[in-house]
C-alpha cells in the first residue's frame, strides 16, 4: 500500500469520533476474524496436497517398506489390545 493512500485512510480516521472509531475496530476484527476462518481450511488442504505429493514422489520400494513397518505396528497392537479383550468379555460374563 503506497504512503499516499494510507495518509488519506489517517486523515479520514481523524475526522472520525470516538464511538466511530470503536465500531470500524470492531468490524475490522470481526472481518479479520472471517478472513481467517476462510484460510484455515485452504491451509489444511495445501498441506494435505503437499503430503500426496511427498508420498507419491518416494519410490515403489520405499513405499513397502513403510506400509509393512506399519502393517507389523498395527498387528503388534492389535494382539496387545485383543490379548486383554478375551479375560475382560469372561470378566463381564461373570458379573
Amino acid at each position: 500500500m503506497s504512503q499516499a493512500i494510507l495518509n488519506q485512510i489517517v486523515n479520514q480516521l481523524e475526522m472520525l469520533e470516538f464511538f466511530e472509531l470503536q465500531e470500524l475496530d470492531r468490524a475490522i476484527g470481526k472481518y479479520l476474524a472471517q478472513k481467517q476462518q476462510a484460510t484455515q481450511p485452504n491451509q489444511k488442504s495445501a498441506k494435505k496436497r503437499q503430503l500426496f505429493r511427498e508420498w507419491d514422489a518416494i519410490s515403489d520400494e520405499e513405499a513397502a517398506v513403510l506400509k509393512f513397518e506399519f502393517a507389523a505396528e498395527d498387528l503388534e497392537f492389535t494382539e496387545v489390545a485383543l490379548s486383554d479383550y478375551l479375560p475382560g468379555l469372561q470378566q463381564q460374563d461373570k458379573i
